[in-house]
């Protein structure tokens, strides 16, 4: 999906005076966890921090996006079964993430439960949104469950995110069902999307 064109001659960014925007998607390092947990904080904070009471999003903040949380799933990937990447600028400043978990299922989703793989935490940071950066980070989960033999690949999405739904269904995901997502005692409702055989 997200390949990069070959130039015979000269490239894209010779052509035209604007700095380059060229993103690296790779596996996430453990120096990569500060920035990984303030684009999660920032980014969760801004699309529903305003839906959860503060109490709740203190907690699930420090629970999920400190640093040391990432630290701790990164170093734990083999244990949980999580890949984490990252998308990078040319700098290497870290622009977003996403996670793969291996051999995870929802009720909702039928088939050999082996074969299922979800695409969790999607986040870019807001000063890159509109570059594409979403859509590679998850050409590079699709490629990885694929290459790993998964059959159907998953992600949860807030019912009132109608730009990430919109999305994933430009991607081939397809809504089919839904499932609770606790902020602490804050429950509101995700939709379960799911693309097969990709």
């Amino acid at each position: 999906m997200a390949t990069a064109k070959v130039a015979s001659a000269v490239t894209a960014s010779q052509l035209s005076s604007k700095p380059s925007h060229e993103v690296i998607i790779g596996d996430a390092l453990l120096s990569d966890a500060a920035a990984i947990a303030l684009i999660g904080a920032n980014t969760f904070t801004a699309a529903f921090g305003f839906s959860v009471p503060a109490n709740d999003l203190a907690a699930f903040l420090a629970a999920t996006y400190s640093a040391e949380a990432v630290e701790a799933e990164i170093l734990n990937a083999q244990k949980t079964n999580t890949s984490t990447f990252v998308a990078r600028d040319e700098s290497g400043e870290v622009l977003g993430f996403v996670q793969l978990v291996r051999s995870l299922s929802d009720p909702c989703l039928t088939g050999d439960e082996s074969t299922h793989a979800e695409l969790r935490r999607l986040y870019v940071s807001t000063t890159a949104h509109g570059r594409g950066i979403g859509s590679k980070l998850i050409a590079a989960v699709e490629s990885k469950a694929k290459a790993e033999g998964f059959k159907t690949l998953w992600l949860t999405v807030w019912e009132e995110n109608a730009n990430a739904q919109r999305l994933y269904q430009r991607l081939g995901y397809v809504k089919v069902g839904e499932t609770e997502f606790a902020t602490g005692d804050c429950i509101q409702t995700d939709y379960v999307f799911s693309k097969k055989s990709w």
